[in-house]
């Protein structure tokens, strides 16, 4: 079997590849949702869970794209409104959904009451400035055990401030060589391992652990396409890699190992020649619909139904989230991406474009 190397262009199975991460999230949470406990889920791997994993798997996938995307454009505004328009505009009708459709169908209180009650009038500022994404609304599935009407949203805060370190570090000159963007991943690599041997970890608040777990695997994308013309993968080496992060367990360094791990594995396969499945490089990028909107389906649906189980609520809501998130990516998504060479003129403020050519901007 021949290596896999990184090619340039859209010839790669990224798309497929976040619509199944995807769907890693709804199979655990329809466990969570069905079993009536936050604990539940599939520990497949030394105690990672299918959604801890698929996460991480969509942070290496952000660190890669989003380092490609900042790198050849070589241009801040640009660069800023691809994100931005990546990220709200199908958040903003998410919110809307979950307030006026989810909301009145799962409370108890009568629709005036809830349509008039303050705690859902400020969940737009909330979300949208991911002060509180969780989405808690008044009366609202009382009688499950999680009252969350947006749960997987917390990641976004993540995601918003890993492009804003990619952002920073362009503007400070800190993505023209090779090495800088490496530091991108060593640095919190270190960090990680650092509070975990010292104990500071479990000091930490939440959103600094989040923050360094998120770092390791956003960094190690960045890394990854700052040194593609340099890597190759193959079945081989992935084994290898299995095999170290396995001997990794019980110590600190298991987190980084297992990213490494998700990794390599990850451009193995979006990466690999296989051209009876090119047609799914053709898929819609419906991944980010399933993210945002599974999780209040599956609540609604077990609130109304509370004897179903987690396969029936999988087997429910999956078809249900793909055909919204669908509708998303077609009536949404797209058209907003769409007008980001306009929205980034209006990002410029008047002043002109980068003369820098991004794709020399990143040097050995």
């Amino acid at each position: 079997m021949k290596p896999v190397r990184i090619r340039e262009g859209h010839d790669n199975f990224f798309t497929p590849l976040r619509v199944m991460m995807a769907l890693l999230v709804v199979t655990e949470h329809a466990m969570i949702v069905g079993m009536n406990d936050i604990t539940a889920g599939a520990y497949i791997f030394f105690g990672y869970g299918l959604s801890y994993l698929a996460v991480n798997l969509f942070f290496i996938t952000s660190g890669f794209l989003v380092t490609k995307s900042m790198t050849y454009r070589a241009d801040l505004p640009e660069y800023s409104s691809a994100r931005i328009l990546r990220i709200y505009p199908a958040l903003i009708i998410h919110v809307a959904f979950v307030l006026f459709l989810i909301g009145p169908l799962a409370t108890t209180l009568p629709l005036w009451d809830y349509l008039t009650h303050p705690d859902v009038w400020k969940q737009p500022f909330l979300v949208l400035s991911f002060i509180n994404s969780d989405m808690i609304l008044p009366g609202a599935f009382l009688t499950n055990h999680e009252q969350l009407a947006a749960a997987p949203l917390w990641t976004l805060r993540y995601e918003l401030m890993a492009y804003l370190v990619t952002a920073l570090a362009f503007s400070l000159g800190l993505m023209r060589r090779k090495w800088m963007i490496l530091a991108q991943f060593i640095l919190p690599g270190l960090a990680w391992l650092l509070c975990k041997e010292t104990g500071l970890y479990d000091h930490l608040p939440a959103t600094a652990q989040n923050a360094l777990r998120f770092a390791i695997a956003y960094g190690l994308g960045a890394a990854i396409f700052a040194y593609r013309d340099r890597l190759n993968f193959h079945i081989f080496g992935f084994i290898c890699i299995i095999l170290l992060a396995v001997l990794c367990n019980r110590i600190n360094a298991m987190e980084i190992a297992v990213n490494v791990m998700l990794a390599y594995g990850l451009m193995l396969v979006a990466f690999a020649k296989a051209p009876r499945f090119e047609g799914l490089q053709k898929l819609s990028d419906v991944s980010y619909g399933i993210y945002i909107y599974h999780w209040g389906l599956l609540q609604l649906a077990f609130y109304w139904w509370p004897h179903l189980n987690p396969l029936t609520l999988f087997a429910l809501i999956a078809p249900l989230s793909y055909a919204i998130a669908y509708a998303s990516w077609h009536f949404v998504e797209k058209p907003a991406l769409k007008a980001k060479k306009r929205f980034a003129e209006h990002l410029r403020f008047g002043r002109k474009p980068s003369k820098i050519e991004g794709r020399k901007l990143l040097r050995d």
